[in-house]
C-alpha cells in the first residue's frame, strides 16, 4: 500500500489528464468481511450518477492486519483511477476498542482532503468501509447537493429503528440543536459529502494535539460547517447496518466517547453558540427524519434497576455535579413504580447541561464524570421506550421535537451558569 507523496502516489498522479470531479474517500481498518461490497458500490454509484465525471477511488486504510487492502485492491480491479493509501493511526486507537468506527478517523479524513485538494476536486464523500448495508445510491445523495446545487457539507440520515440510535435522539441531535441552531438530525454521521471550500477551510484550522480534527471527526467537521458559515443540507440514506464482525461496545464507553466528543466541541466554540437563540431547519433530500416504528417488546425494568443502582453507588458524584432541586427529582424517580416511570424532558436537559459545566469546571476526572451518566442515560432511555413504544412515525418525532425544545427553552439558565458559575450552587 502506498502512502501519500509516494511512488505509487505518483504513478497515480502521472496518469492523470483532468483533474477528478469526486473523490470517493472509503475508510478501512479490518473491514475484509464489508469493503469489497462498498467499493463496488461506490463504483456503481459513480458511474450510475456521474457518468460524464471524472471520479478518484480512494482507498484509505489504518494498517489492517486481516486482508482487508489485498481485498480493496482486487475489487476495484479494472479501476483506472484508484488510489490506495496509508494514513497514520494514534496507537491508542489500535489498542483501545472502544472507538466507535473507523479508528483513526481523523487522520483518514485529513489524507483524504489532502487528495481532495490537490487534485482540484469540487467534492469528496467520506465512506465507512465497515457498513454491510451500503448501496449505490448513497453516492449520489450525498455528492449530488454538493455538485449539482452548491452545498459544503451534506450530512446523512439513516433510517433508525425507535429504540436505535438513543444516545443521538436524547443526547446529540437536541444538545446541538440548541447550542448551534440547526436541525442536522446526525451531526456526528459516519457517511459525508463536502465541497472544495470546506475542505480547504477544515485543512487551515489551528492542530490540537497535532490533529486538526480531533474529538469525533464527524461532530468537528459539523459544527466547523456551521459556525463557518458554510451551506449545510442533509440527505436520507436508508438502513446503516454494520458488519457481522462489528465488535459490540459497551453502553457506557460509548456514551462516554459521545460525551467527551460534544463536550470537547462546546468548550471550543463558546463564543459561537452562546449567540444562538432557537434553531432552524435545514434543506433536507430524501425521508429525512424518517423514523421505523415497528413493534418490539422491550422490558425498561433492567434500565430502572441499574438507575436506582446507580443513585444509591453514585450519589457523591451526582451531589458533586448536580443543584438540589435536581437530585430531589432524581430521589422521587428512583422510587417511582415502572408502569409511571417518567424523565420529564425539562429535567434531562437539564442534567445534561450540569453535566456539561461539571465538565467545563473540571469538578471531578472528566472519564468517571462521563461515566457516571450511564444510569442517568440508562433512566432516560426507559421513559423514552415507555413514550414511543406504542407510537407512529409522526408521533415519535413529536416527541423528539419536544425533547429539542426543552433543551432550547433551557439553554439560556445555561448560559447564565457558564459565565456566572459562581452565582449558583453546583
Amino acid at each position: 500500500m502506498a502512502d501519500i507523496g509516494t511512488q505509487a502516489h505518483i504513478q497515480v498522479e502521472a496518469d492523470r489528464t483532468a483533474n477528478d470531479d469526486i473523490v470517493l474517500g472509503i475508510l478501512s481498518f479490518n473491514n475484509s468481511d464489508t469493503i469489497s461490497g462498498v467499493i463496488q458500490a461506490a463504483r456503481a454509484g459513480a458511474s450510475e450518477f456521474f457518468p460524464g465525471r471524472r471520479c478518484l477511488l480512494v482507498n484509505a486504510d489504518g494498517g489492517s492486519k486481516d486482508g482487508t487492502q489485498a481485498i480493496a485492491q482486487e475489487a476495484a480491479a479494472g479501476t483506472k483511477d484508484f488510489l490506495p493509501i496509508a494514513y497514520p493511526m494514534n496507537p491508542v486507537n489500535r489498542r483501545s476498542p472502544q472507538y466507535p468506527g473507523v479508528p483513526g478517523k481523523t487522520s483518514a479524513i485529513k489524507a483524504v482532503c489532502n487528495l481532495m485538494h490537490e487534485h482540484s476536486a469540487k467534492a469528496c464523500v467520506v465512506l465507512d468501509s465497515g457498513v454491510r448495508s451500503f448501496e449505490s445510491s448513497w453516492v449520489g445523495a450525498l455528492a449530488r447537493p454538493v455538485i449539482e446545487e452548491g452545498y459544503d457539507l451534506v450530512s446523512p440520515c439513516y433510517l433508525r429503528h425507535k429504540f436505535d440510535g438513543a444516545i443521538y435522539s436524547g443526547i446529540v441531535y437536541p444538545f446541538t440543536r440548541a447550542l448551534f441552531g440547526r436541525r442536522i438530525f446526525q451531526p456526528m454521521g459516519g457517511e459525508l459529502a463536502i465541497s472544495a471550500s470546506l475542505a480547504a477551510h477544515l485543512l487551515r484550522q489551528p492542530q490540537v494535539n497535532g490533529n486538526a480534527l480531533e474529538s469525533g471527526s464527524d461532530l468537528r467537521i459539523t459544527i466547523e460547517a456551521i459556525t463557518g458559515g458554510f451551506r449545510i443540507a442533509q440527505a436520507f440514506l436508508g438502513p446503516r447496518v454494520l458488519g457481522h464482525d462489528e465488535p459490540a461496545i459497551e453502553v457506557s464507553s460509548i456514551l462516554a466517547y459521545t460525551l467527551h466528543a460534544l463536550f470537547t466541541e462546546m468548550e471550543r466554540t463558546v463564543p459561537a453558540w452562546q449567540r444562538v437563540r432557537g434553531s432552524e431547519r435545514i434543506p433536507a433530500f430524501g425521508r429525512c427524519g424518517d423514523i421505523d416504528a415497528e413493534a418490539t417488546n422491550v422490558d425498561i425494568n433492567p434500565l430502572i434497576q441499574s438507575f436506582r443502582l446507580g443513585y444509591q453507588s453514585l450519589q457523591d458524584i451526582w451531589r458533586t455535579v448536580l443543584p438540589p432541586a435536581t437530585w430531589m427529582d432524581l430521589k422521587r424517580m428512583s422510587t417511582e413504580n415502572p408502569d409511571t416511570f417518567r424523565f420529564e424532558d425539562g429535567l434531562w436537559a437539564r442534567v445534561i447541561y450540569d453535566f456539561a459545566l461539571a465538565w467545563r469546571m473540571r469538578l471531578i476526572d472528566r472519564d468517571h464524570l462521563l461515566r457516571a451518566m450511564t444510569p442517568l442515560y440508562l433512566a432516560w432511555f426507559a421513559s423514552w421506550i415507555r413514550a414511543v413504544r406504542d407510537a407512529d412515525a409522526k408521533h415519535i418525532l413529536a416527541v423528539l421535537d419536544a425533547l429539542c425544545f426543552a433543551f432550547e427553552m433551557q439553554k439560556s439558565h445555561f448560559i447564565s451558569r457558564w459565565r456566572w458559575p459562581d452565582r449558583f450552587n453546583p
